[in-house]
């Protein structure tokens, strides 16, 4: 009703009726009128209070109407708005820590805050950081608030520690004494010394990984970096789910990380970050962000410069870890995929130490032996003991890779390996237990064949254990068709026959040169007609054959297989089967073998190289590596037939640049190599250069290799200057 109504009636033209004179008009009804609700003539007084005989009143009639402001949600609202929230969120986070903090640490690091407002899908996110930004180190009283600085866990001691001995002491006690009457003042003794072992064998991790009188300090936090919009990270967290591309995202399959979304959006939520969750948000973002650029083309522009903004977080991130690092899953996770990201790159230097830390890590937590999970539910058992075996996987290979020893035992572990047999697994399972068994036998290589110890053994002992190797990658074989056969419908079904073939050759690549490599441990005896024996050139061939069947399938896949066959086959382990054979064609300039490493060197220009730039350089290294010993070889065959006793001193240059050892401290030239049968070089078969029948040689050889490959981390000295062409 009209009556009830007060600012709408006084402004229209309708609303106040004419005055008569004498009485003064009013802009609104009296208070009796409104009350009532009829209606008043909005005389002063009134009609209706005149004849009622009571008061008209008006109240706050005189009072000046206030003025209204119109309110506009800006974006600048929006990001107070959020600003707010998110200081809020780490309040009640760092109410909830301290909280936590109150008994002695044994819980995991909290769940990461879920997402409330998110920031505008246009602009590009800067991570800011509050004073109490998460720290990297060890949980220390009053140091840090992130859940990355709690190390959970107890401490993990061998049979050899001082606690397992006292263990033993405390049983033998309770064993002689529970014989006899004991006197209750021994009684309460014992029971204090029980006590007291039982203490020490759950000693919490976080006390013994902190220092009592550290004071603690702000480390260098993740102010500044830039994340992708929030809406694009939505987009292709959704991809991830709809459009699975299994092997090609191989990495975070292995992970299968169901977790990941908050993970990552966690990196948006909180101004205290989570160091370990912000590497493993990062890592996963960046391959997510290239794998779907690379598979839609409309969006590739686009995916992959969001690829790189990622990239820079990761490195940023992972080069200001410092040294003491808290022991909990979330880091290893983290260590673990920082080491993937660091081979891809081709720096396996990088990837040893994040791999050794992840190693420690693991120890300390004792996920390597089977009593750690004792009283642990099968699923947590389960997921810790997979990323052991991920650490272990890792820190073999790059033991082949870099000629070190590894930093994990055999005889220190007792968890089983990884199965085959579970019908429920995946087959990124299936290929990851094969990949362990490959990856162990990669480390017995070194260990057996190619450390300093192992070359100093007599030939007969390094003849048996190459027959004994020989043997088990054979085996490797056998229970990889096996299991290959078993899973291939599935395998194809899920992952497409391209990336099922893809898989299985690239398999047989690395196998085969690794059987390369063992066989290039046995010399052919003094007067053989070539250094390296028949089966060991045999291998290096079929070696490359394969190669180029696994190069056809790269070609005419729609993602980016091409990095990845090079950064986890070529680059993964010492590729010495291009090695050999250009050996051979120095020795006996077979040009059959000569097309090979020509045809070898030409598949790796293939023009589909990682897009975003993530290896594109390391790729572009071993390219020019090859492309160098391919030209050298080039050059020698054709001179040898002219200038058959005049050495190559550009040719000579090029070897000792690339880590040939030479003869008596000097350069041999190459017209040794056809000097006579009468020579005691050409009666052994080659040139003393590369002639490497005893320990000390084959040491020189197997690291001469190594510098090699290390030019793919530092570039080539003087390479302007270096002949190519081929």
């Amino acid at each position: 009703m009209e009556d009830g109504t007060d600012e709408g009636e006084s402004h229209s033209p309708s609303s106040t009726a004419p005055c008569p004179p004498g009485q003064t008009p009013v802009p609104r009804a009296c208070d009796a009128c409104r009350a009532r609700k009829i209606r008043c003539n909005r005389e002063s007084p009134c009609a209706h209070c005149v004849h009622a005989k009571i008061e008209c009143t008006h109240a706050g009639a005189n009072r000046p109407r206030e003025k209204r402001s119109r309110i506009l949600l800006t974006h600048q609202y929006e990001q107070k708005i959020d600003h707010i929230d998110r200081r809020l969120e780490g309040v009640v986070r760092l109410l909830e820590e301290l909280k936590a903090r109150l008994p002695p640490p044994t819980a995991s690091a909290s769940p990461a805050p879920t997402a409330t407002a998110p920031a505008p899908a246009t602009a590009t996110v800067i991570v800011s950081a509050s004073p109490a930004s998460a720290t990297s180190h060890a949980e220390t009283p009053g140091s840090g608030s992130g859940s990355d600085t709690i190390t959970t866990g107890t401490v993990v001691e061998g049979e050899s520690s001082l606690t397992a001995h006292s263990v033993f002491a405390n049983d033998f006690l309770q064993k002689a004494v529970s014989n006899k009457d004991s006197h209750p003042e021994m009684r309460e003794r014992i029971d204090a010394l029980r006590q007291m072992i039982e203490a020490m064998k759950k000693q919490p991790a976080a006390r013994e990984m902190s220092y009592p009188h550290a004071r603690p300090v702000r480390p260098a936090a993740l102010d500044g970096c830039e994340l992708p919009p929030i809406q694009k990270t939505l987009e292709v967290l959704k991809l991830a789910k709809t459009h699975k591309q299994l092997g090609a995202l191989w990495v975070l399959d292995l992970f299968n990380a169901e977790n990941l979304p908050q993970i990552c959006l966690s990196a948006y939520m909180a101004d205290d970050h989570n160091t370990a969750h912000f590497i493993t948000a990062a890592v996963s973002l960046y391959y997510l962000f290239w794998i779907y650029g690379e598979l839609f083309k409309d969006k590739q522009e686009e995916y992959l410069a969001l690829s790189r903004v990622c990239r820079v977080n990761v490195e940023t991130a992972l080069s200001n870890l410092p040294l003491h690092l808290p022991a909990n899953d979330d880091m290893v996770v983290a260590l673990s995929l920082g080491t993937f990201y660091a081979i891809e790159l081709a720096k396996p230097s990088l990837a040893w130490i994040l791999s050794a830390k992840a190693s420690e890590l693991c120890q300390f937590l004792g996920y390597h032996r089977i009593g750690t999970y004792k009283n642990m539910s099968a699923g947590d058992a389960k997921h810790k003991q997979f990323l052991f075996w991920v650490v272990y996987l890792l820190d073999k290979s790059l033991t082949l890779r870099l000629g070190r020893s590894s930093t994990i035992q055999e005889c220190d572990i007792t968890v089983p390996l990884p199965s085959t047999d579970d019908p429920d697994q995946t087959p990124i399972a299936i290929f990851f237990s094969l990949w362990v068994l490959s990856s162990r036998l990669q480390g017995q290589i070194y260990e057996l064949l190619y450390c300093p110890a192992a070359i100093a053994q007599p030939e007969s002992v390094r003849k048996s254990r190459v027959q004994l190797l020989e043997q088990q990658l054979a085996e490797l074989g056998a229970l990889t068709d096996k299991e290959t056969a078993k899973w291939d419908a599935k395998v194809r079904q899920e992952a497409g026959s391209d990336m099922a073939d893809f898989f299985i050759l690239s398999d047989i690549v690395l196998r085969m040169s690794t059987t390369t490599l063992v066989r290039r441990a046995v010399p052919n005896p003094p007067g053989s007609p070539t250094t390296f024996t028949a089966d060991c050139i045999q291998a290096a061939r079929e070696t490359l054959a394969k190669h180029q069947e696994c190069m056809a399938v790269v070609e005419r896949s729609l993602v980016g297989l091409f990095s990845t066959y090079m950064s986890w086959t070529i680059l993964y382990a010492p590729f010495v089967p291009f090695i050999v054979l250009f050996c051979q064609v120095i020795e006996t300039k077979d040009r059959t073998d000569l097309d090979r490493l020509h045809a070898f060197v030409s598949s790796l220009q293939l023009e589909k190289v990682d897009s975003s730039g993530g290896v594109s350089d390391a790729i572009d290294k071993l390219r020019r590596l090859f492309q160098v010993l391919y030209s050298v070889a080039t050059q020698y065959v054709d001179q040898s037939h002219t200038e058959a006793h005049q050495p190559s001193m550009e040719v000579d240059t090029c070897l000792a640049a690339l880590g040939f050892p030479s003869s008596q401290g000097s350069i041999i030239g190459f017209g040794d190599f056809t000097s006579g049968t009468s020579s005691a070089a050409f009666q052994r078969g080659v040139n003393p250069m590369i002639w490497m029948g005893n320990g000390a040689q084959l040491e020189d050889w197997f690291y001469s290799n190594q510098q090699m490959m290390a030019f793919l981390e530092d570039g080539f000295p003087g390479e302007a200057g270096w002949g190519g062409g081929g």
